[in-house]
């Protein structure tokens, strides 16, 4: 199957990432490891029903570790990481907000409270867009004002064109998420987006992002559960493969190659020490090992 008849349906990766972030939330149902109270609208009925059950929920989490270990600690750790930029940027009042993919993100509907006019554009392909709008209005979710849903397929799509399109103002300061995105994109549409980000007028927005390192047959087995990962999105996943990595400790001299300076990141040991420690400083489990995150800004002149 090739990547236009992939289009055409919504993400199978976006609906298990909905699915780990609803198990998340019913086992630990705090802000720092469970969050995201939504993520079990975008999941079929069925699924909803049976995770209602406790053993149920175990083994589907088991079943899920299995295919790709520490897979499940990663979710609930990214989505600490861009939680707290999206609450941060909405208290700072930034005035926009875009969602580079936003798949099932919840974000703009669990803190449309703490949004004081922050305009957020949510980017993603259509099938996947219109199956989370049918979600979202199936389960009575007012859709606050501030948001513009953006069709988009970024592989041939202009991102400059449909932002600008959508009201998108360059001069404006923005916060781009670009969450568990970059890895399923080709290196040219990556550069692009970041090439995008780097000639914003505002020289104080920010791309947050995550990424994986690059894995090869001698440091695969170095990473935690990078080779089950790698091995399970080949026969589960087929459609949508890991094509983009950034080799590690190279990622500082990727970004200023686009012309954007870092100004956060977060190897696999520090995601661990801020996202997955409880209160008691007992680490909830291990994370798969080869992804990392990262902040950047146009560089200033």
């Amino acid at each position: 199957m090739n990547k236009k008849e992939v289009e055409q349906r919504p993400s199978e990766t976006a609906l298990f990432t909905a699915l780990r972030r609803t198990i998340a939330n019913k086992e630990y149902n705090n802000e720092k490891f469970g969050p995201d109270y939504l993520a079990e609208i975008f999941l079929p009925a069925y699924y909803r029903f049976f995770l209602s059950f406790e053993k149920v929920r175990e083994n589907t989490k088991n079943k899920l570790a299995s295919f790709m270990p520490g897979l499940n600690e990663y979710i609930i750790a990214r989505t600490a990481f861009f939680d707290g930029l999206f609450v941060n940027a909405l208290g700072e009042k930034i005035p926009q907000i875009v969602l580079l993919g936003a798949g099932y993100d919840s974000r703009a509907y669990r803190f449309a409270k703490s949004n004081r006019g922050t305009k957020i554009f949510e980017l993603d392909a259509p099938p996947t867009q219109n199956r989370k709008i049918k979600c979202l209005k199936a389960a009575r979710i007012s859709i606050p004002i501030e948001i513009q849903y953006v069709p988009i397929n970024f592989i041939i799509d202009s991102l400059s064109n449909v932002l600008e399109n959508a009201g998108y103002k360059n001069q404006e300061q923005t916060l781009f998420l670009w969450e568990g995105v970059s890895y399923y994109l080709g290196v040219d549409v990556v550069k692009e987006t970041l090439g995008f980000v780097s000639h914003s007028s505002n020289r104080d927005s920010v791309i947050a992002f995550d990424y994986t390192i690059s894995l090869s047959e001698e440091n695969v087995n170095m990473h935690y559960g990078a080779n089950e990962l790698m091995n399970s999105m080949k026969e589960y996943h087929a459609n949508e493969q890991l094509l983009f990595s950034i080799k590690d400790g190279d990622i500082e001299s990727f970004l200023a190659e686009r012309n954007l300076r870092m100004i956060d990141y977060l190897d696999n040991e520090a995601i661990v020490r801020k996202y997955l420690m409880d209160d008691n400083g007992s680490l909830i489990g291990r994370m798969a090992g080869n992804f990392h995150f990262v902040c950047a800004s146009p560089m200033k002149y």
